[in-house]
């Protein structure tokens, strides 16, 4: 049955806490500006309205989440510091008698919840920062950043030889004798092989005979011992604590194997929309669903500012069916036509040269773009000759996809600029709240950190930096002028 919190404290709970506890503390004052009261809203569908014991009060138990964020504990710490810190309790709505919920508790109640729970009470502190007058302008902030898997890093080989080693390990405690036999005997020194790839293609050949003798065996542990080890000879997981976890590029010689966050801000910082996903995942799945959800909670917004990352045609398309404008730079290789003087005519069809030459023709490319040749006696006899032509072409032939130059508004400049914010609050997540690494394993439990993470910065950015109103200017006339 749901619990509810009591809205005040006792007489004595009043006089210990307003002499012990700071009323200019941060937390002190986001329990002064914030309510907590959607939480309740949101959660009351997970109880019983009537059948059972009432529960802690899912309010209470939301703070102490915060507190976790917010001080970088463990949910036995958090618990602990609840025992004796008289501003913790205040902050969660405690008083001096009451009882601490116990670690189990925070972890039932986290998973209970589960990752669309959160989503929404994401949005629900969105939507009251909106009717704070603190989410606004017109601008939609995209971008992604990397988490790195609580997990250690384990080349392919050692993949296959620790999941063999467990599924051998687990069927010696079930008395599969005959198969743990064969796994001790297919066992050889690595100086038997000539280098690492036929070592790793031994080993696969040991884990798929392994997993082939052990096909009938219907016990659960077993059978779930079975895949993990079957997949990581075909090579579909990347470790073996943390099975959603991928391998990831932050740039072509910095892998790294985690996740990736994508978010979405407006220009004041506040995050109203996070999606999370394995590192190998592309930042242009997820921008779309991030700006539609970024504009239901904000409907005054019309631009989406985002990184090369995100630069394509058909993004730009479908953001511009959304009634949002995109300012997204071009890559170098797509700009690369235009820095040599190329231009593209839109009424002709056509490519123009430095020279001014018009292209004669062009026939469909396999990157779903357009090959554009020119003269050949043109070109011959054009004075760009060397640096427009390879050693190997008799006349100039171009590669050009027309999408790319459509949806390209100007003032790129002033988005660069707003962009920036989005950089902040990233750094602000990692460096204050512990976000660069993920405290649990597995997608979904990632997920709830880094909603929460950006939950605990939008409330500091609501509570802590109120928005100043500008003070109406008297009316002047035409004369003091």
């Amino acid at each position: 049955m749901l619990g509810l919190e009591r809205r005040q404290f006792s007489f004595m709970d009043e006089e210990v806490l307003a002499r012990f506890v700071p009323q200019d503390h941060p937390l002190a004052r986001i329990r002064q500006e914030i309510d907590f009261g959607f939480v309740t809203e949101e959660t009351a569908h997970l109880y019983h309205c009537e059948l059972g014991r009432p529960s802690y009060p899912p309010s209470v138990l939301f703070r102490m989440l915060f507190l976790e964020i917010w001080a970088g504990l463990s949910d036995v710490q958090v618990c602990r510091e609840l025992g004796y810190n008289l501003l913790y309790r205040y902050f969660c709505g405690l008083g001096c008698d009451d009882r601490v919920p116990d670690a189990s508790t925070l972890v039932v109640f986290r998973r209970r919840l589960g990752e669309e729970s959160f989503q929404r009470l994401l949005a629900r502190v969105a939507e009251q920062a909106r009717e704070r007058g603190q989410l606004k302008g017109s601008w939609i902030v995209l971008d992604g950043t990397k988490i790195e898997a609580h997990s250690a890093v384990q080349n392919r080989l050692e993949l296959v030889r620790q999941s063999r080693q467990r599924l051998g390990r687990l069927l010696a405690r079930h008395g599969q004798d005959a198969a743990v036999e064969a796994l001790v005997e297919a066992e050889e020194p690595d100086s038997e092989y000539s280098g690492h790839v036929d070592l790793l293609a031994a080993e696969k050949a040991k884990s798929e005979r392994l997993v082939e003798a052990m096909s009938d065996c219907v016990d659960k542990d077993v059978v779930r011992a079975r895949e993990l080890c079957r997949s990581a000879a075909a090579g579909e997981i990347s470790s073996l604590s943390d099975l959603d976890a991928a391998w990831g590029f932050k740039r072509r010689d910095e892998p790294y194997l985690g996740y990736k966050a994508h978010i979405a801000c407006d220009e004041n910082g506040l995050v109203t929309a996070v999606e999370l996903t394995p590192a190998n995942e592309s930042e242009q799945g997820q921008a779309l669903q991030l700006a539609q959800e970024a504009k239901r909670l904000n409907p005054r917004s019309r631009f989406v500012v985002a990184d090369k990352a995100y630069e394509g045609a058909k993004l730009r398309q479908e953001l511009a069916a959304k009634h949002l404008r995109p300012y997204i730079p071009t890559r170098r290789r797509a700009d690369r036509l235009s820095r040599q003087g190329f231009r593209y005519d839109g009424r002709r069809r056509c490519l123009i040269c430095p020279a001014g030459k018009v292209s004669l023709g062009r026939h469909r490319h396999e990157k779903d773009g357009y090959s554009y040749h020119f003269s050949q006696t043109d070109c011959q006899s054009c004075r760009h000759k060397q640096s427009c032509l390879s050693p190997t072409q008799k006349r100039k032939v171009a590669y050009y996809k027309p999408e790319v130059r459509q949806n390209r508004p100007r003032g790129y400049r002033r988005a660069m600029r707003v962009r920036k914010t989005v950089e902040r609050a990233f750094a602000e997540a990692k460096c204050w709240h512990r976000m660069a690494r993920a405290r649990y394993r597995g997608r979904w439990r990632v997920a709830i950190q880094v909603l929460l993470t950006f939950i605990v910065c939008d409330i500091k950015k609501m509570a802590l930096r109120p928005v100043r109103k500008r003070p109406k200017r008297a009316p002047t006339t035409a004369k003091a002028a």
